[in-house]
């Protein structure tokens, strides 16, 4: 696995990431804007702070603050666009990877149909593996709860649980991979659904999940820099151009940062076997 090489990739296709982050950024802040001009924000502070302030607040109620149609629209409106834009942006990752499992490094076209559907099935494998996780966690809680009377042995078996627990999250992380990477690569929107045999392959390959784990952080960590910088050097822009700008800086690093992530989870699903590639000596450079 290559880390400058997933640090590149957006780079080279910034021109499309970028007007991806002015179509987002154009859809939520019509809202925003939409919900802000709408809705008494002064006015709501002011009767808040008046309620916190108030010695007596059993008979204290908040005032009407023109929360009104428009500014419910506006407020629906942000929520639907960032729903469809992440089930939409999680479908598009599969068109991502198929494109990077067959060695181009281009971003492919969008066909937001098909992104959505395939989104909406990585939506239900993910509810799949959280649910199997709580289910762990459930089972887990009770077993600790039968051996409570046990000392010494209750906290051996709890520091073993605590372990399981991490072991098993970090295996169903890298099982839901498995199956967007395998969408991809056979072309089959039920792979995603096979949680047992991307669970089995995860865990059969967990050394290469343990690399993608720590590339994964460490470009979290340095987006975050990042992006804190930046937001510090332009963050006192007030008003509707602060409020645009806000979003603009968001999506494109989260933008930046996802695409990147994308090339590490091809790499990833070509050393483990998955599309044309496998893994090769030496792939555990971190430049």
């Amino acid at each position: 696995m290559n880390f400058s090489s997933a640090l590149r990739y957006p780079f080279v296709n910034f021109a499309k990431v970028f007007s991806i982050v002015l179509v987002m950024t154009i859809a939520m802040a019509l809202f925003t804007l939409l919900f802000f001009n709408s809705f008494d924000v002064a006015g709501f502070e002011a009767a808040l702070d008046n309620w916190v302030n108030s010695p007596d607040v059993s008979h204290l109620e908040l005032p009407d603050v023109g929360l009104g149609g428009p500014a419910i629209m506006g407020m629906f409106g942000m929520f639907a666009v960032a729903v469809v834009s992440g089930l939409w942006l999680s479908g598009y990752s599969v068109s991502v990877l198929r494109a990077l499992l067959r060695d181009d490094e281009q971003l492919p076209a969008i066909q937001f149909g098909r992104d959505m559907i395939a989104g909406l099935y990585l939506l239900l494998a993910g509810i799949g593996y959280a649910l199997l996780f709580f289910a762990l966690i459930f089972c887990e809680v009770v077993v600790l709860g039968f051996t409570s009377g046990l000392g010494s042995i209750n906290g051996f078996l709890g520091m073993a649980v605590f372990l399981l627990t991490i072991g098993a999250a970090a295996v169903m992380g890298w099982a839901y991979f498995v199956g967007m990477a395998r969408m991809a690569a056979e072309g089959n929107q039920r792979a995603a659904w096979q949680l047992r045999h991307n669970m089995r392959i995860a865990r059969q390959n967990w050394r290469w999940g343990a690399f993608l784990l720590l590339y994964m952080v460490l470009l979290s960590l340095g987006y975050g820099m990042i992006s804190s910088l930046v937001g510090g050097v332009f963050g006192g822009f007030a008003g509707a151009a602060g409020a645009t700008l806000s979003i603009i800086l968001y999506y494109f690093f989260q933008l930046m940062q996802h695409f990147s992530t994308q090339h590490l989870i091809a790499q990833y699903a070509l050393a483990i076997g998955i599309g044309d590639g496998k893994a090769k000596a030496g792939e555990t450079m971190l430049v």
